[in-house]
């Protein structure tokens, strides 16, 4: 066997356009932590950057440290709103976690028997294909009865694409066959929206879970709060779920994501199936 020589190749020093340090990342986790709740981990660096540096060149500024500083300034406010919409996360497709709706469906027919309005909050509502899919069930589970869904998210811009319910081909692609047809408008750019029945049914608003006060004002029969809390320290979630608590009826479900588990809130709600949850017997009426 024939031994090739080594060869040493040159160290390539990758520069990026804006400084970027330590110091600032700590900054940012320290403010989307205040502001957001989101604990982000140390390996996002790179992600962080990639999605700030958009607003640093929009604001014509010369680094991260000079951002920060109009961010962190008496009219840095109203940038506040950018900043956390660049950092939230916002990966959803319709029917997302599938096997959550036949179980949705079944409690809503259930409900209905009962009379009176379903209402429904989807706390974690991004580009509204989670509303979307909560409300294409109901139509479906219970045609005829009052349905009201409730959609908020922390991020202004996609709660704006929601509330106009347009997407484009290969999102309603992943529908389940016929609903494409059933439930939206063909659009002559080749997009669909969602159809009128459906878009009144849902309300979008901007809601931030770590707020001390929600403007919540009634009860639902069902929350989902779906991928949202794997964000957030467990200080943090045991604080949103008390809060969730007195606002979901009685015999109310909670729907969470595939990885999110609350054993450490057994007090509050107990685990009636896969990422479903109920109040358990001395959670029903926690104040928040």
């Amino acid at each position: 066997m024939i031994k090739l020589p080594s060869i040493a190749l040159p160290k390539v020093e990758y520069t990026r356009e804006f400084a970027f340090n330590d110091a600032d990342f700590e900054r940012i986790r320290k403010l989307i932590y205040r502001e957001a709740g989101i604990a982000l981990n140390p390996s996002k660096k790179d992600m962080v950057y990639g999605r700030l540096v958009r607003r640093i060149r929009e604001l014509k500024l010369s680094s991260f440290a000079a951002y920060l500083d109009q961010l962190e300034s008496a009219s840095g406010r109203r940038e506040f709103e950018q900043f956390v919409n660049a950092l939230t996360t916002n990966l959803t497709f319709f029917f997302r976690e599938e096997h959550h709706f036949p179980i949705l469906s079944e409690h809503l027919k259930k409900k209905a028997q009962q009379g009176g309005e379903l209402a429904i909050w989807c706390a974690a509502a991004s580009t509204g294909e989670e509303p979307y899919s909560i409300a294409m069930t109901a139509l479906e589970s219970v045609p005829g009865a009052r349905v009201s869904i409730t959609a908020t998210d922390l991020d202004t811009t996609v709660l704006e694409t929601g509330r106009k319910g347009i997407y484009p081909a290969d999102k309603i692609a992943r529908l389940p066959a016929g609903h494409a047809t059933r439930f939206f408008d063909k659009q002559g750019d080749g997009s669909y929206q969602a159809k009128a029945a459906l878009r009144s049914m849902i309300s979008f608003s901007r809601l931030n879970l770590i707020d001390s006060t929600w403007p919540l004002r009634k009860q639902y029969d069902a929350i989902f709060c779906r991928n949202v809390m794997i964000y957030f320290d467990r200080d943090t979630q045991l604080a949103v779920l008390k809060k969730f608590a007195p606002l979901l009826k009685p015999d109310g479900l909670l729907f969470v994501g595939h990885s999110e588990n609350f054993y450490f809130a057994a007090d509050l709600f107990k685990l009636r199936g896969k990422t479903v949850y109920e109040l358990a017997a001395n959670g029903a009426g926690r104040s928040a």
